[in-house]
């Protein structure tokens, strides 16, 4: 990889994109929001919350936060969902 391909690899905008790209052709539902989003010793970690179930009203709806591990290029090491709830019910995190 060349040196210009690294640094585009490592802005967090693409960074994120990439990981809800990943993460969405996993499980087949749309990502919502990213609540955090850190660099680790072999390239990075964010919480992805993923809507699971859409409900009528809004405030019913399923979401879910999934852990998910990158390595430095943006490409996807591991994923696990951490916590479930409602819209607007805070998340527990693990």
């Amino acid at each position: 990889m060349d040196p210009a391909s690294e640094k585009a690899g490592m802005d967090p905008a693409t960074l994120v994109s990439q990981a809800r790209q990943q993460l969405e052709a996993l499980l087949s539902q749309p990502t919502e929001t990213v609540s955090r989003f850190e660099r680790t010793d072999d390239g990075w970690l964010m919480h992805l919350d993923v809507l699971e179930h859409s409900a009528i009203p809004r405030t019913h709806d399923l979401i879910a936060r999934y852990e998910v591990a990158l390595d430095p290029q943006g490409g996807l090491r591991r994923w696990k969902r951490t916590s479930r709830g409602q819209r607007g019910q805070l998340l527990d995190e693990t």
